[in-house]
């Protein structure tokens, strides 16, 4: 078997397109017919080819995202698959080798991410699952507030597609502060937020509503109904609102949101499939249980190079903090460091001093994100404290505003 690890080339966008086509479950994909998948020059692209033929298919997108509120360069993993016939040789071990490799020599993206089909392929290879999400389904019938909760007094109003401009400025001061959420490319827009997939492959259009309050946009929301001709009792309306995206500036404002969706009369269920940990949800419902939440893993993340990662966010507290790290795939990250951290900025730097924690990168990365916090961590066994380690420190240094999460698919 002669292996090569390369990016595809442009007379090879047919072989790499029809890899994850069959690799997700439509193995009728045309490559030809590229509408719904998102452009993915070979540039971004690191492929393994067997005997000359492709089969394993990986890229990442040169994402920017918010890490506790400041800009971070992260690459944006995507279209990972291996052909059924190729699978359990390593390639994809291969593949991440070599793109960590040249990222780290490059001196790009420090930080990489991802959504996974299965967390449990991307974490042998540094990755930690560094936020999760709620889901919800709703009657609508069924919403209802605690009574101290102070009533909206804005109103809504349905918007256009042409008020885009409109709801890029609300998402970006609704995302500025947040943790994980991405800069949107107008792709993510478009396919994402203002239109997208509705089964069998149909692309429906979303409805957009603009929240007003104290006489400007404080939220909007996107969503798209459907209709079911029958529920397992038989009984009630049949139709399904499946929300895309929402933002709020406002309490009001997501209170609203709700209030809106309890006027929708024929719906039976109100479905909002991404939400963070902290959404406001379980705070202001009178029955939170009817949220029906169910709860999973949601954004990988792992951590390339340790010296420019963990400057990248502000920390809570300022603090020098020892740590020995292990990590396998990327040996320049192996050692003892140092993180002197403050509000205005942080180092990382090799350190001789005795480790604090020693822990595994794929820990490190849930800590950088917020997800897990170092005493959590300890407890877990996803570190190993030393006895004088000042963990209530630690907690407080690592604390983020909000919880990590990404409202976005890529």
């Amino acid at each position: 078997m002669a292996l090569e690890i390369r990016p595809y080339r442009e007379d090879e966008a047919d072989a790499f397109f029809r890899v994850p086509g069959i690799v997700f479950g439509n193995p009728a994909f045309d490559p030809a017919d590229r509408s719904s998948v998102p452009e993915i020059p070979p540039e971004w692209s690191l492929c393994a080819f067997e005997d000359g033929e492709l089969a394993t298919t990986y890229a990442a997108f040169p994402f920017t995202m918010r890490l506790n509120g400041a800009k971070a360069p992260a690459a944006g993993v995507t279209v990972v698959g291996t052909l059924p016939w190729y699978r359990r040789r390593g390639h994809l071990r291969r593949i991440m080798t070599a793109d960590f490799q040249r990222r780290y020599e490059e001196r790009r993206e420090p930080i990489a991410i991802l959504l996974a089909s299965i967390a449990a392929i991307y974490q042998r290879y540094g990755y930690g699952v560094c936020s999760a999400r709620y889901s919800y389904s709703i009657d609508p019938r069924l919403i209802a507030f605690a009574p101290t909760l102070p009533p909206a007094r804005g109103s809504w109003r349905e918007a256009s597609r042409d008020e885009l401009p409109l709801l890029e400025s609300l998402y970006r001061r609704f995302s500025r502060d947040r943790n994980g959420y991405l800069h949107r490319a107008p792709a993510i827009w478009d396919r994402q937020v203002l239109g997208g997939e509705f089964g069998a492959g149909q692309t429906v259009a979303s409805l957009i509503a603009v929240y007003e309050e104290a006489g400007g946009p404080q939220g909007y929301v996107t969503y798209a109904a459907r209709s079911f001709d029958a529920f397992p009792d038989g009984a009630g309306p049949g139709q399904r609102v499946f929300v895309r995206d929402h933002t709020w500036l406002t309490p009001g404002a997501y209170r609203s949101m709700w209030e809106h969706f309890a006027s929708f009369d024929l719906a039976r269920r109100i479905i909002i499939d991404r939400a963070p940990t902290d959404d406001p949800a379980f705070d202001i419902m009178l029955d939170p249980r009817e949220l029906h939440a169910t709860k999973g893993d949601w954004l990988l993340g792992r951590i390339i190079d340790v010296e420019r990662a963990l400057p990248m966010r502000p920390y809570a507290h300022e603090a020098r903090l020892t740590f020995e790290l292990r990590d396998a795939l990327c040996p320049w990250n192996e050692g003892r460091w140092a993180l002197d951290a403050g509000k205005e900025g942080a180092t990382a730097s090799r350190s001789s001093d005795s480790p604090q924690l020693t822990l595994d990168v794929s820990a490190l990365a849930q800590l950088l994100f917020g997800q897990l916090s170092p005493s959590r961590a300890v407890r877990s066994g996803r570190a190993e404290a030393a006895p004088d380690a000042p963990l209530a420190l630690w907690d407080a240094v690592w604390r983020t505003t909000y919880a990590p999460f990404c409202p976005d698919s890529f």
